[in-house]
């Protein structure tokens, strides 16, 4: 009897072949051998973002042959986006970054303005770029692919602590080469990246079981990302980001079991 075939496992391994493939020979190549300008360097992380999505999308019959792209893409897409939701999915992580970083600012004792630096691209070019990088490339393989079929097999609790512990990890050698924490304080900066993704992914589940449509995980993730562009702050920021969101995300899925047992009534 043939066995069948762990379509999910294909995808998570082949992602991170893929990402290390690209930051090691493409990434690798053009800053150290062709030493690009910041641009070119932003525009090629753009593309390692990218790679799950293209991956998923060339390699659709390799990773689920049972249905057309057209057909999930839909379904990623498929509720009519409300307003309120849609700002709500933005603040929510934008929010808890401004307030980790005004609670840091206290400690420290400086302006929060003093850790924003808006470098020397111009501004709107930051913001797109930071837009179509990881919230716009990364999601339909993260939140659309991968939460299906972890979601077919586990809990919601569980379902989302491996998909955002695989999103954690697929960041790995990132931590190694694109990060200015390579002392002890890569320590605290990594179990911050791993609580806070993994985080990050409950909430973007909550959202996408009330209401199935992607843009609202993408949001989610760009209200994430956008302060990082221009963040200039120490290792307590991330200690402090990390304690909201192991505050915050508890009570979210508090209030999310809540409501599930409120409308089944």
């Amino acid at each position: 009897m043939n066995k069948k075939p762990n379509y999910l496992k294909r995808y998570i391994i082949s992602s991170y072949a893929l990402i290390w493939f690209l930051i090691i020979f493409v990434a690798g190549t053009a800053s150290m051998i062709f030493h690009a300008p910041p641009v070119v360097m932003w525009i090629v992380r753009n593309l390692l973002a990218w790679s799950p999505t293209i991956l998923l999308l060339f390699g659709w019959k390799f990773f689920r042959p049972t249905e057309s792209r057209i057909t999930f893409i839909k379904r990623c897409f498929s509720e009519k986006i409300k307003i309120f939701p849609l700002l709500l999915s933005f603040f929510l992580t934008f929010g808890i970054s401004i307030l980790s970083l005004f609670i840091f600012s206290i400690f420290d004792g400086k302006p929060m303005m003093s850790y924003i630096n808006f470098g020397t691209t111009a501004l709107p070019l930051s913001i797109f770029l930071s837009f179509t990088s990881g919230p716009t490339g990364e999601e339909l393989g993260w939140r659309g692919f991968m939460r299906e079929e972890f979601n077919s097999r586990y809990s919601f609790v569980k379902s989302s602590i491996c998909q955002g512990l695989v999103w954690c990890f697929w960041h790995t050698l990132l931590w190694i080469v694109d990060s200015e924490f390579t002392d002890l304080r890569a320590i605290p900066y990594i179990i911050s990246n791993i609580v806070v993704i993994t985080s990050i992914t409950v909430l973007m589940n909550i959202f996408l079981e009330r209401h199935n449509n992607l843009i609202y995980s993408v949001l989610l993730h760009f209200g994430f990302n956008i302060i990082y562009v221009f963040l200039n702050a120490d290792i307590m920021f991330f200690v402090i980001l990390t304690i909201l969101y192991l505050i915050i995300t508890p009570l979210a899925v508090l209030f999310r079991n809540k409501t599930k047992i409120r409308n089944q009534r």
